[in-house]
């Protein structure tokens, strides 16, 4: 479960969330079985995820996906306005050497690609939009994407530090003018506090209200809070709708295997089924076929 702290500041002119995100990575590291690069990309994009929360409407679902030419393969992650998170990564298991800072590189691990974002408020047909990726980062991939696509000036900070055990510390804050109005020294003050930001580094020392008062310089904020858990929609009913779409071919060969598993790719949780029940589903196919 993440701690979420949203809310305005400078008169309602800008917005911002912030999170601490490290029960959320635990939980998607543990669940895939992910090795270190692995668990720092898709916690970034768990994370940025995240902090979108706050600004869906009710019902809403927001999705990123990374499609880029790195080992990364496709990255994934889903939020909802429940206050829900999930989602994978294509490659489980993959090392880079350091970058040039000595950190991970999240860069040559995504490549070069685009972010595609798909909002689906409960319509026919969701929207989608799609923008390149400006630096394989993710958090300022996903800032370009709403300065770019949605014209809200936007800046987002995202951090996965992993040690020999695992997750040490993981979070993010994001800032959105709402205003333009607002004053030239107020941006520039934005600008310079989020560059070059070390959010992990800054959360081993201060609490995540610390933090927004340092990066919005101003403790005139209004805030609430809100938790954030790890939580996938699946279940064996639409498991077993992955095996109605197979060829009666293919339920015969999962019959002479004596049976079936479905493996979710939100969550890697497993739906089992018996040679019976596969049975059922390919008698109910020649069924409709024969009718």
């Amino acid at each position: 479960m993440g701690k979420l702290l949203y809310g305005t500041a400078y008169d309602g002119k800008v917005r911002f969330s912030a999170i601490d995100s490290k029960d959320l990575v635990m939980e998607a590291r543990e669940r895939h079985k992910l090795s270190y690069l692995p668990s720092v990309v898709l916690g970034r994009l768990i994370t940025g995820a995240a902090l979108t929360v706050p600004w869906l409407g009710e019902g809403e679902t927001i999705t990123f996906i990374i499609s880029g030419d790195g080992p990364a393969g496709n990255v994934t992650a889903q939020a909802s306005s429940e206050g829900t998170v999930r989602g994978y990564i294509s490659n489980t298991s993959f090392e880079l050497k350091p970058n040039s800072f000595g950190k991970f590189d999240v860069k040559g691990a995504v490549g070069k690609g685009d972010l595609t974002v798909v909002r689906d408020i409960g319509l026919k047909t969701p929207y989608t939009s799609k923008v390149p990726l400006i630096s394989g980062e993710i958090a300022e991939d996903i800032a370009y994407y709403y300065t770019k696509s949605e014209q809200i000036p936007s800046a987002f900070a995202i951090g996965v530090l992993m040690d020999q055990h695992g997750i040490e510390e993981a979070g993010g804050v994001a800032v959105q003018i709402l205003d333009r109005t607002i004053s030239s020294e107020v941006l520039d003050s934005l600008e310079r506090n989020f560059t070059h930001l070390s959010i992990t580094t800054l959360m081993k020392e201060k609490s995540m209200e610390d933090i927004l008062t340092y990066l919005l310089a101003t403790n005139d904020i209004l805030y609430e809070t809100m938790d954030v858990v790890f939580k996938c929609n699946c279940s064996k009913e639409k498991a077993l709708q992955s095996l109605n779409v197979l060829s009666l071919d293919d339920l015969v060969h999962l019959i002479g295997e004596g049976g079936a598993e479905v493996t979710c790719n939100w969550c890697s949780s497993k739906y089992y089924f018996s040679k019976e029940e596969v049975e059922n589903i390919l008698h109910i196919k020649q069924s409709s076929r024969e009718s």
